[in-house]
């Protein structure tokens, strides 16, 4: 019981202070969202890849307000992989359904470099070419407002292409990094905005750190946040807190602000690690159908070699003490 205590307190310090450090107001953005983005960091930040020491393949699914017809769902595919003389790669395929009438699937391939900056941490650039379909399906609405201009009752779709950034620094311990995506703001290309002055991506900024504190030889604890921007759009604030039990089990509790509480599981089997979570929704959405489930599954073929660690999940750091002898 006390190191129960001992955890929750250390959680909720790890909480407060980012919460402080963060602020800000929820707005929905273009973007996809996941709630546990740090166990799949690649999808908020291309520069993740090949941070691992490995080969890092992982599959999210999430669906939303179940129950609705119609509901918003997202399911991504990902590999990552690190590459001699600190190069690495990413490959993403996404499809993320927001609401049955609007449609994008997308792919996004990243190349990353990694710079040692002492003996135990580093900084991560990463690039990524992103190619988006959208798709709008407007022949299945009821409107509020017949004869609405905006709203020509086909299907209308488009490809385009946009791009990218990111930048990680981490340690065995902890990561921060600073992803900016549609930097180039390319146009969906739907008819329905033929300018196409605001039918665009619109750069997204997003902050993610996250700290592992080992309380004793049982127990870790690893807060962890998301900060969300558009250059139109207030903060969106994520937190989340994960206590580990024996670096194998863990259970987590996150709050996104004006949005819901997230509950969350998972373990880790040799090199496969599943986590599930679960989102109560406190908005107008959450009154009538809280419930929104997320369930990822991640493996990694560790890379074992000169110079580098066998560690599995969590092992980004190269063992430069290694000595190696003919």
């Amino acid at each position: 019981m006390r190191h129960m205590i001992h955890i929750i307190q250390r959680a909720a310090q790890g909480a407060v202070l980012i919460s402080i450090l963060a602020g800000g107001a929820l707005q929905a953005q273009q973007l996809s969202r996941q709630s546990q983005f740090v166990q799949n960091p690649f999808l908020v930040n291309p520069a993740f890849a090949g941070t691992e020491l490995g080969t890092f393949a992982s599959l999210s699914h999430r669906e939303q307000w179940v129950g609705f017809h119609g509901a918003p769902s997202t399911s991504s595919v990902t590999v990552t992989s690190s590459l001699p003389n600190r190069f690495g790669f990413g490959i993403a395929v996404e499809r993320d359904d927001q609401g049955g009438a609007y449609r994008r699937t997308g792919f996004e391939l990243a190349g990353t470099y990694t710079i040692d900056l002492n003996n135990q941490d580093a900084v991560a650039f990463g690039l990524g070419l992103m190619g988006r379909n959208t798709r709008f399906d407007g022949s299945d609405l009821e409107l509020w407002q017949p004869g609405d201009l905006a709203i020509l009752g086909n299907v209308e779709s488009n490809f385009s292409f946009d791009s990218r950034f990111g930048l990680m620094v981490f340690g065995e311990f902890y990561q921060f990094g600073l992803a900016v995506s549609n930097l180039l703001q390319t146009p969906f290309g739907l008819e329905s905005e033929p300018t196409n002055s605001r039918n665009r991506g619109v750069r997204h900024y997003a902050f993610t750190g996250r700290y592992d504190y080992t309380v004793d030889g049982d127990w870790t604890v690893q807060p962890a946040v998301m900060l969300r921007f558009t250059e139109i759009t207030p903060i969106q604030l994520d937190l989340h807190a994960r206590a580990f039990y024996q670096g194998q089990y863990w259970a987590g509790l996150g709050f996104r602000q004006g949005d819901a509480f997230v509950l969350s599981a998972g373990a880790i089997f040799q090199d496969i690690q599943v986590g599930y979570a679960y989102d109560a929704g406190t908005g107008r959405v959450g009154n009538l159908s809280p419930n929104t489930h997320e369930i990822t599954v991640s493996y990694i073929l560790p890379r074992r070699g000169a110079g580098f660690s066998s560690r599995g999940f969590g092992g980004r750091i190269l063992d430069r003490n290694l000595i190696i002898r003919n």
